[in-house]
């Protein structure tokens, strides 16, 4: 028996669990995609996949709906791929271990999926249906939506007759979506000189920070750990003498990190003094983070024997930690027209040493396109003083608000019918795919819809079960009604 089968809409929390078994992090979704493939292959529908493994379906209106205009649906394939400290499964090769309440839907130690596993799952469960009333339908599920949008930068639409689009890529019932950020990925590359030396190696690891997605959550001030290693190991350098032997933190650009490590080479004569040093920065941190991400630790090991090391020399570890620290992160702006809308953003989600390389990986969000810019070219500038390689990648435009919306009067007439209320319209400062696709399709209307979800990037991501059944009711009276 599978661990969903028991929750409402079956036929949704039974695609749902077939889709965690398949191992779909960014980059990593052949899989996934050739199982889109054959799901409409078995089912003669007409599917088309292309060089980056986006995957188009088309299924004809049901009876009595042939000749409607159709409806685009939209999410993407790939998730944001995360464990916690206590998990060894190889998210790469394995599926999620998916358990749930009755309440909520999570997998232990690790991220769910439902961003945005969740839309690809009502759209198998609405093209496997015999009796669900609905118009065509072209669903379109994109790749690598996490890293860059880059399936949806590179699909063509050209084929769909679609001109109104239900993008299911969001995370509160209730709450559509009519505008976002836009955003781009910057990865700064700083290329550092290593020598041999002796001496004790020790290791500081930040951890227990809550984490969680870099657009939604980066007004809630949580903390970062990326930023607090480098921190650390800088009050370090400002006291002793130290050379960086690795240091990486984080998994993914729009992801904040809650975990990262680093370790150095020192003198046994300094370890004591260091100790403290932690032990105080660990001490503001947790005043600076009190009440947004309380559970923040740091821990310093040291071995007990001096040996040999490849580690960065001490002017190329001094030059990094002080480029870490001048980073920008966080909120930079609020919004002035929308109350508590975050206007403009960064996230140091990824510190990686590789070689003789270091690489800083960041995700830029604004609604205003002139300060997103402005943010990128201050990164490039940073990256040019301290001689860093710096390129940008996924740069999206935002999406913007669109006055007259004959499917956002139809949606939101359709909800107050159901629930004898309106919803909320809202912009966000998370990034989706509607500002890219509305570029490829001339005069698209489009609205983000979806339920309720947790903790999304992470690994104490939920997914809520009557939520979920909410909005597959909710989504089939729309389609019913188009």
């Amino acid at each position: 028996m599978a661990a969903l089968d028991t929750l409402e809409p079956k036929e949704v929390f039974h695609f749902f669990e077939e889709l965690c078994n398949i191992p779909h992090g960014s980059g990593n979704v052949q899989k996934i995609s050739d199982y889109l493939v054959s799901f409409a292959k078995e089912r003669n529908l007409e599917v088309t996949q292309d060089a980056e493994l986006n995957v188009i379906i088309k299924a004809p209106g049901s009876e009595g709906y042939e000749d409607k205009e159709p409806v685009i649906l939209q999410g993407h394939m790939d998730m944001v791929a995360v464990k916690d400290d206590t998990t060894d499964k190889d998210m790469v090769t394995e599926g999620l271990d998916v358990t749930t309440d009755g309440e909520y839907v999570w997998a232990k130690g690790t991220s769910l999926g439902g961003d945005d596993g969740i839309a690809v799952a009502y759209c198998l469960a609405l093209l496997d249906s015999k009796d669900i009333p609905h118009p065509p339908l072209e669903i379109v599920i994109t790749t690598n939506e996490e890293t860059g949008m880059f399936g949806a930068a590179a699909i063509d639409l050209s084929g769909l007759k679609g001109r109104r689009m239900i993008n299911i890529d969001n995370e509160k019932e209730g709450e559509f979506i009519t505008s976002c950020a836009g955003g781009a990925r910057v990865y700064s590359k700083l290329s550092l000189e290593k020598e041999k030396v002796k001496g004790i190696k020790c290791s500081v690891a930040v951890s227990g920070l809550f984490g969680g997605h870099s657009g939604e959550m980066i007004k809630l001030g949580r903390g970062n750990a990326n930023i607090i290693i480098g921190r650390v190991l800088l009050n370090i350098m400002k006291n002793f003498e130290i050379r960086l032997v690795s240091i990486v933190g984080g998994v993914a650009d729009n992801a904040i990190p809650s975990g990262a490590n680093a370790s150095f080479v020192t003198d046994s004569a300094n370890i004591a003094a260091i100790k403290k040093i932690v032990a105080d920065t660990l001490s503001e941190i947790k005043g600076e983070l009190e009440n947004k991400d309380d559970n923040v630790d740091i821990s310093f090991t040291c071995d007990e024997e001096e040996k040999e090391f490849d580690s960065f020399k001490v002017d190329d570890t001094k030059k990094l930690l002080k480029m870490i620290s001048v980073m920008p992160d966080g909120v930079q702006a609020m919004s002035a027209t929308v109350e508590g809308l975050v206007e403009t953003s960064l996230n140091l989600g990824i510190v990686k040493t590789e070689g003789n390389f270091v690489t800083l990986e960041q995700s830029v969000r604004s609604s205003v396109e002139s300060s997103k810019k402005v943010l990128i070219n201050k990164l490039l500038t940073i990256g040019e003083v301290f001689g860093a390689e710096v390129t940008v990648s996924g740069e999206y435009p935002g999406w913007k608000f669109r006055q007259h919306s004959e499917l956002r009067n139809h949606m939101v007439e359709v909800y107050k019918a159901l629930y004898g209320k309106e919803p909320k319209l809202m912009a966000i400062h998370a990034g989706l795919e509607c500002g890219l696709l509305s570029e490829k399709i001339e005069n698209l209307d489009c609205i983000s819809i979806g339920p309720d979800m947790q903790d999304i990037h992470s690994a104490k991501e939920k997914l809520a079960v009557e939520s979920t059944k909410n909005v597959w009711e909710y989504l089939k009276a729309v389609l019913k009604g188009t």
